[in-house]
């Protein structure tokens, strides 16, 4: 197998697009390596970064996989196919992905297109979308409410069936698991306290969670709020920053991959939050990668109801929550030890598949079967 991946991302950062891609560049590594040396040997592994990544980076260590920096990211994929003849070439983000099979049509027979949003409602995305389908191999889609939405809406255009399922597949957002021995040596805050990591934007609520650990600290008076996060959303930076100076809020700012990881689960109880008034309410229907760290890491998680947590945590998860007096609530109820522990362990357990050596596995035996190779 020989396979280009690309992704049009600015610089390294801990944040969730990188880490995504990078999580699952990782994982697709692994499966690599567990090949017989006979048959790793016919594999062919390059990626292709608008910056240059230093392999082991934030222990993103690779064994198999060749990195090449490139200012014009298209133009480069071009000139190694036409050396390499790739089998597959992976685009994750739609501009990029147009570029490609706008500048050598032929290459769309390649191409396995990761769509991260659309709009149903804009008629210029679905334009580029409807273009990339049928230029594009596959398009995988980050969760299951999402891919299944858009296979509604392909059958509404009469596709087939076969078709539909051939051509759309899910590809969802990879957490590296912490083993139990560094867990182990972690000791939970108590009480428990809450924490909130990932870019802050106005939709993820940060007012709402200012306003529960204000309510909280009536009773709990050491709770605690922490924020980790890479970025704040320039439009949104005033009242955020404002938000961050209130009673029982710690500003941590950007921390690395493992210290994240170490802070959650010192801390507790995750916390995310998504108020979504987008148009087609895409974000509802997505993963949040920040609850998918929290499953894999046995932590709690507080979290709104929407249609990609329903589809992760079930419809009938305890710690949904809407406003401040529902984590408020959830919040003493995780106090109990043995009520925490069910939780603990339930989160786990369903975060499960999207640890990256689970979460590679379909992804695996979509491109093997592509190629009629043993899975």
């Amino acid at each position: 197998m020989k396979i280009c991946f690309s992704c049009n991302l600015e610089k390294y950062k801990p944040k969730g697009n990188v880490l995504q891609f990078l999580g699952m560049l990782k994982a697709f590594d692994h499966e690599v390596s567990k090949l017989p040396s006979k048959k790793r040997k016919k594999f062919v592994v390059d990626c292709v970064l608008p910056f240059e990544f230093q392999n082991g980076h934030d222990g993103f260590k690779f064994h198999h996989v060749r990195f090449h920096k490139a200012d014009d990211l298209t133009d480069k994929i071009v000139k190694q196919d036409e050396k390499k003849d790739y089998d597959f070439i992976f685009i994750r983000g739609r501009d990029q992905a147009l570029d490609l099979v706008k500048k050598k049509r032929s290459l769309g027979d390649k191409l396995l297109f990761l769509s991260i949003n659309y709009n149903l409602h804009d008629p210029r995305i679905m334009k580029e979308v409807n273009f990339l389908l049928r230029h594009t191999r596959i398009i995988f889609f980050q969760s299951v409410p999402i891919a299944e939405r858009f296979k509604a809406y392909l059958r509404r255009k009469k596709w087939g069936e076969d078709r539909i399922e051939r051509q759309i597949k899910v590809l969802p957002q990879f957490v590296e698991a912490m083993s139990e021995e560094k867990m182990l040596r972690i000791h939970r805050a108590t009480p428990p306290q809450l924490i909130n990591c990932g870019v802050i934007r106005p939709r993820y609520g940060l007012p709402v969670a200012v306003k529960a650990i204000h309510l909280i600290r009536k009773r709990v008076p050491e709770a605690k709020l922490n924020l980790l996060y890479p970025s704040i959303v320039n439009a949104y930076r005033p009242t955020a920053e404002k938000l961050l100076k209130k009673p029982g809020v710690v500003n941590h700012g950007q921390k690395n991959v493992w210290e994240t990881k170490k802070m959650i689960v010192k801390a507790g109880i995750g916390m995310a939050l998504i108020y979504d008034n987008t148009p087609d309410l895409t974000p509802s229907h997505a993963y949040l990668s920040r609850v998918l760290e929290y499953m894999a890491l046995g932590v709690p998680v507080l979290t709104t109801r929407t249609f990609g947590n329903i589809h992760l945590l079930g419809d009938n998860y305890p710690l949904f929550v809407h406003d401040e007096h529902d984590i408020a609530r959830c919040y003493h109820k995780l106090n109990e030890p043995a009520y925490y522990a069910e939780m603990s362990e339930y989160v786990r357990e369903r975060g499960r598949a999207y640890l990256g050596e689970n979460a590679i596995k379909d992804f695996w035996k979509v491109l093997t079967t592509e190629l009629g190779m043993p899975a």
